[in-house]
């Protein structure tokens, strides 16, 4: 007799029941690499603990979690707890009630190793890293051109600064053929004339954002003639390509922030330096007008004190003529003696028997002198 079939209830239900009751699973300790960790708002924890062949869900519940220490991706950390199973989405997972450190994660370790080896040669210094124009217009953009971080760098671009020219450069940017694919992009986007260079990417787990972990891609990068802006996963992500990159933007929209100056900004900016200069001219045309009148004003007393000065030496000019006038000096009671017509100052000028003119105010007398 065929038996009857099983709601995906029951079975989920019976699978459940097998799992938590089984005496083997009471406070199993599983040791694994911590990935994909969220602590949400709630208190409560959400990971991943994997080996290379595979990967176990975990939560640890706030009241477990406020007494735990700190996890992050690439941590080895031994688990305690149980195991349940998840009837809405069917998949089994750990309650964590305990953790322990157990090391560096095999992916961070590389990590570390790649970092500290690109280090000593140079590839992180400061002083090699190019200057990011601060009016580009072409921008290159090599990123995946389905995700999330395409449309955020495109969106907010053109919404800052959407004069320049943006060039898409699509990219496999997760899996084994990531790290060749990025390689290949940076080559390609130094054939175009782009200004500066965007890699880019949103976030992920350390798994998700490993290409950018990979040397060649470090060292793709370093040899790029072209600056690059790295906005790779979230803010608290950090990857090899990051200490590498000219700039290191926090994600794909710092990035864009970074790549292009805010046009309101630069409008509101170009504005105030009108003004200012606008300020100033009307200042120098005031001070201008100010030395004008200043010298207007100057010009004009030096001109009421020549022609004052001018008209004194008249006067003194005039009283000097009066006082060669004649007739005032006969008018004074002077006379005037003229022989032949010419004044005779001396008596030295008059002979016996000359005749003589004597001229007085009010008429003339001739005498012959004896």
């Amino acid at each position: 007799m065929p038996r009857q079939p099983l709601s995906v209830s029951e079975l989920t239900h019976y699978i459940k029941h097998l799992l938590e009751d089984h005496p083997a699973l009471q406070g199993v300790q599983v040791q694994g690499e911590v990935s994909n960790i969220t602590y949400h708002s709630s208190g409560h924890v959400y990971f991943n603990v994997k080996d290379k062949d595979a990967q176990l869900s975990c939560v640890m519940f706030r009241s477990y979690a406020q007494n735990s220490i700190r996890m992050k991706s690439g941590d080895k950390v031994i688990l305690t707890g149980e195991l349940t199973v998840y009837p809405p989405r069917g998949n089994y997972q750990m309650m964590v009630r305990g953790v322990k450190k157990a090391g560096l994660g095999d992916l961070y370790q590389q990590f570390l190793e790649l970092k500290q080896k690109l280090e000593a040669e140079g590839l992180f210094d400061p002083g090699r890293k190019k200057h990011i124009p601060q009016f580009p217009e072409t921008i290159a953009v090599i990123t995946s051109p389905t995700g999330a971080a395409i449309k955020d760098i495109i969106r907010t671009i053109e919404r800052r600064y959407n004069i320049v020219k943006l060039i898409i450069i699509p990219a496999i940017v997760q899996g084994e053929q990531g790290a060749n694919s990025i390689v290949s992009s940076l080559q390609k986007a130094q054939t175009t004339a782009a200004d500066v260079i965007i890699l880019a990417r949103g976030g992920g787990s350390i798994e998700d954002l490993w290409n950018f972990n990979e040397e060649k891609v470090a060292r793709a990068i370093y040899a790029s003639e072209i600056p690059v802006i790295s906005g790779v996963g979230h803010e608290t992500d950090i990857t090899i390509a990051d200490f590498v990159a000219d700039m290191r933007a926090s994600t794909p929209t710092a990035a864009a922030e970074k790549a292009v100056p805010e046009k309101d900004a630069l409008l509101y900016t170009l504005q105030e330096y009108e003004a200012r200069i606008q300020q100033s001219l009307q200042y120098f045309i005031d001070f201008k007008r100010q030395v004008l009148d200043d010298y207007q004003n100057r010009l004009l007393q030096a001109y009421q004190r020549f022609v004052q000065q001018k008209k004194h030496e008249l006067d003194l000019l005039e009283a000097k003529l009066k006082g060669m006038d004649i007739t005032e000096l006969l008018k004074k009671g002077y006379t005037l003696t003229l022989k032949d017509g010419v004044i005779q100052n001396t008596s030295d000028q008059i002979q016996k028997g000359d005749t003589i003119e004597t001229v007085f105010t009010d008429g003339r007398i001739k005498s012959e002198v004896k």
